[in-house]
C-alpha cells in the first residue's frame, strides 16, 4: 500500500466517522433540549463553554479514526527508509570510454593506459568515501551517455567499469561528445533529492567543441572534473593528435561551477571531497514523519474523549440536582443515630426523662387480661 493510498483511505474514513458523529450529536441535542429544565435546573441551559463539547467530540472521533488507520497501514521500515534517504548522498561517476582512453601515455611512467589511470583515480576517491550513506551510480559516455549502474554500493564494480571493460565496442563510431553526454546524465539524475549528488567526470578531454551545455539539475551539489593522459605529449589516433585537453576540461568545470584537477600523476585532493566525505547534517536532523503525527493526534483525541464526560459532569452546569435521600432528610429534619445508641429517642433524651402518662401507668398497672383484650390477643 502506497503512502497516497494510506492518506486517501484514512481521510475518507475520518470524514465518514465525522458525519456519523455529527448526526449523533444533533439527535442528542434535540433530546437534551426537551429535558433542559430537568437536567440544568430553572435556567434551562448549561454553562457557555459546553457549546464546544459537540464539535470537539466530532473532531476527536475523526482524529482517532484517521490516526488508527494510518498506524495500522504504517510500514515499520518506512521510518528507516526515510532516515536513510535523508542521510544518503550520491556519487554520479561519468567514465570516458572512447577509444582514446586506451592510449598508453598516462601515469608517472607515461606508459599506463588512460583507462587504467582513470580506474586508479576512481578507486582513490571511493576509498575515501566513508560508511554506507553514499550510493554510487555510473554512466559511460562516448558519442552518447549510457547508464551502467544506478544507486549501488559495490565499489569494486565501479572500478571494474573504468578499467577492464571496452565499452566503446558497443557504440557507433564517431567523435566523443562530452557536452551531449553531460546533458543526458542530467536527465538521468534530475529526480534525486536536491543537493544530494556529487558529479565526478573522468576524461581525457578529447571531445567535440563545447557547445550546447545545459545547466545541471538541482540534485547536483558539486562537480569534479578529473583529467587523465599526458597534457604535453600527444598520440595519434583517428587522424588527429590526442592528449589531455586541459583547456577544455578546466573551461567545462568553470561552466558547471565545479573544479578541475589534472590527475595524470596525482590524485584528487581530500579537501575537494569534503562535501562527499563529511557527515551529512540532514542524517541527524529530527524529522516529523506521518507516524509521529498519527501518534500525537491519537493521544490528543483519546484524551479529549476521556476528559469531556468528566468536565461536563463537574463543571457543565451551576445547578446541582438533589437526590431522593437528601430530599427526605431536608423535609423531616432527621439526624443520624449514633452507632452505640439503642434508638434515636434513647440516644438523645435525658437520663430521667419519661414520656407523658408513664407515672400513672407505673402507679396503676393494668391487669394482664386487660392488656390481652386491648391488644386483641386471645389465649
Amino acid at each position: 500500500m502506497t503512502q497516497e493510498e494510506i492518506i486517501t483511505y484514512a481521510t475518507w474514513a475520518a470524514t465518514g466517522s465525522a458525519v456519523l458523529a455529527a448526526a449523533g450529536e444533533w439527535l442528542h441535542a434535540r433530546r437534551v433540549a426537551r429535558l433542559s429544565r430537568l437536567a440544568f435546573g430553572p435556567a434551562g441551559h448549561p454553562r457557555r463553554w459546553t457549546r464546544l463539547a459537540p464539535p470537539l467530540r466530532v473532531l476527536a472521533l475523526a482524529g482517532c479514526v484517521w490516526s488508527l488507520i494510518t498506524l495500522i497501514a504504517y510500514n515499520n521500515l518506512s521510518r528507516d527508509r526515510d532516515r536513510q534517504a535523508a542521510g544518503t548522498r550520491h556519487l554520479m561517476i561519468m567514465l570516458d570510454v572512447s577509444p582514446s582512453m586506451q592510449l598508453a601515455d598516462a601515469g608517472e611512467s607515461g606508459e599506463q593506459r588512460r583507462a587504467v589511470r582513470a580506474a586508479e583515480v576512481l578507486k582513490s576517491v571511493l576509498n575515501r568515501v566513508p560508511g554506507d550513506n553514499v550510493r554510487f551510480s555510473a554512466a559511460s559516455f562516448y558519442s552518447e551517455a549510457r547508464m551502467l549502474a544506478r544507486e549501488c554500493q559495490d565499489r569494486e564494480l565501479m572500478v571494474h567499469f573504468a578499467a577492464d571493460v571496452p565499452f566503446y565496442y558497443t557504440y557507433k563510431p564517431g567523435k566523443t561528445d562530452l557536452l551531449k553526454s553531460l546533458n543526458q546524465v542530467g536527465d538521468f539524475i534530475k529526480d534525486w533529492p536536491r543537493k544530494s549528488a556529487t558529479l565526478l567526470v573522468i576524461s581525457d578531454g578529447d571531445s567535440v567543441p563545447p557547445a550546447g551545455l545545459q545547466p545541471m539539475p538541482s540534485a547536483v551539489a558539486e562537480v569534479l572534473v578529473a583529467g587523465v593522459g599526458d597534457p604535453g605529449r600527444g598520440t595519434f589516433i583517428d587522424g588527429h593528435l590526442s592528449r589531455q585537453d586541459t583547456a577544455t576540461l578546466s573551461q567545462l568545470a568553470r561552466r558547471l561551477g565545479g573544479k578541475y584537477f589534472d590527475t595524470n600523476t596525482r590524485q584528487i585532493p581530500s579537501d575537494a571531497l569534503l562535501k562527499l566525505t563529511a557527515d551529512d547534517p540532514r542524517a541527524a536532523k529530527w524529522r516529523t514523519d506521518r507516524r509521529l503525527v498519527a501518534l500525537a493526534v491519537l493521544g490528543m483525541s483519546a484524551a479529549l474523549l476521556c476528559l469531556l464526560p468528566l468536565l461536563l459532569e463537574y463543571f457543565g452546569s451551576a445547578w446541582k440536582a438533589v437526590g431522593p435521600a437528601d430530599a427526605d432528610d431536608r423535609r423531616t429534619g432527621f439526624q443520624p443515630v449514633r452507632a452505640d445508641s439503642a434508638s434515636s429517642l434513647s440516644a438523645n433524651e435525658p437520663p430521667d426523662w419519661k414520656p407523658a402518662g408513664q407515672d400513672r401507668l407505673e402507679a396503676h398497672p393494668p391487669a394482664a387480661l386487660d392488656i390481652y383484650q386491648n391488644t386483641g390477643v386471645t389465649s
